[in-house]
């Protein structure tokens, strides 16, 4: 038996990883865990010239705050993608973080997302925060006004009342965006759209201790009734800190951390082993929108299924499929998702059938 969560992890392609917990003074979803996860991560980092795409989950607390003394029963999740530099990687992460927690009973969870460029921009956004905040420094609380251009994130991030009037007038780091990095910004966010999920543009929203960079994003809720967000999860993108850890210049890295309470356990079966198996091929940038929502139809369904929508070559997703001992192949292209369909490829008998798409799950079904 399985953990609904888990089954969600492991059905879009994360793999479980073991980390021991630390305890300190602990900030609520700390981007500091992501520092923990790639500490224990890189001593079986994959040698350059190997595949370094890698889906990561861990299931258990990373830092526990010493004074913590509350018997809620909370559970926490990480999920993290290492290796892929396209926008498919924070829609993956978001989407399985979305699913996760309506999967533990929190309806209509939403996020509240932000880019912050990439070292260029944020640079080029903390000298003018600096200059805005030295021209106005007589608005500032009292404890505020002695500041430096080290620091000047964390007073952007100040909780007085005085410095949160006037953040309100400061420079936004998405003004400072270049047009690869808003080009970025603009897939996540068609992504997010694809798959329904609720999203506001956050521009005041930064990273604690400044850990992340380019995307950064919030999932929250509002209990019934009520007018109160709820903070459940905190991620974005971090390659500086994952090449600064591993040592690779090239170790594009996102996830994202939940922590909640515990609403109810969700406990299932777990598909068999040898049950049949099927992989996902997406080609072309229509194709792979449609992707994620499709994935998640066939989860519902109990379809056990494999896929790398980090790839965009059809061979080399075939490759990956036959190398998986896959039965069959679900192909989206351009000119299937014009025409609502899907095409499913035996690859044991190298026959192929076009089914339209809203006919997918019944076929799929009576497959042998």
């Amino acid at each position: 038996k399985i953990n609904r969560t888990d089954e969600v992890a492991e059905h879009y392609g994360f793999k479980k990883i073991d980390i021991n917990s630390t305890r300190e003074e602990d900030i609520f979803l700390d981007p500091r865990q992501k520092k923990s996860i790639l500490e224990e991560y890189k001593s079986f980092y994959p040698k350059k010239g190997e595949n370094s795409i890698s889906m990561i989950y861990h299931n258990k607390p990373i830092l526990i705050n010493k004074e913590n003394k509350s018997n809620i029963p909370f559970k926490n999740f990480n999920f993290d993608i290492l290796g892929v530099s396209d926008s498919i990687a924070e829609a993956t992460i978001i989407h399985t973080a979305i699913t996760s927690l309506k999967e533990e009973g929190y309806k209509n969870p939403f996020v509240n997302i932000n880019s912050l460029g990439d070292i260029n921009s944020i640079n080029n956004f903390k000298n003018s925060l600096f200059d805005f905040y030295k021209s106005r420094s007589n608005e500032l609380h009292p404890n505020c006004k002695c500041f430096y251009k080290k620091n000047i994130l964390n007073l952007f991030l100040c909780n007085h009342k005085e410095c949160q009037e006037l953040r309100k007038s400061a420079p936004r780091p998405i003004y400072f965006l270049s047009d690869k990095n808003q080009l970025h910004l603009k897939k996540t966010l068609e992504y997010l759209e694809s798959m329904n999920i609720i999203y506001n543009i956050d521009d005041l929203l930064i990273s604690p201790n400044n850990q992340f960079s380019k995307i950064i994003f919030e999932i929250k809720y509002k209990p019934n009734g009520s007018k109160e967000e709820i903070l459940l999860g905190r991620g974005g993108r971090y390659d500086e800190l994952a090449q600064r850890i591993i040592r690779r210049r090239d170790v594009p890295a996102v996830g994202i951390s939940l922590e909640f309470p515990q609403k109810k356990q969700h406990i299932i079966q777990k598909i068999a082993k040898n049950q049949l198996q099927f992989y996902f091929i997406q080609f072309g940038p229509d194709a792979k929108l449609k992707s994620l929502p499709i994935i998640e139809m066939l989860r519902k369904s109990n379809l056990a299924i494999k896929q790398d929508l980090h790839i965009n070559k059809f061979g080399e997703q075939i490759d990956n499929a036959r190398k998986l001992g896959a039965h069959y192949t679900l192909i989206l292209g351009q000119q299937e998702v014009v025409d609502g369909t899907i095409i499913i490829k035996d690859l044991r008998q190298a026959s192929q059938k076009v089914i339209p798409l809203h006919q997918i799950l019944g076929y799929l079904k009576n497959l042998k």
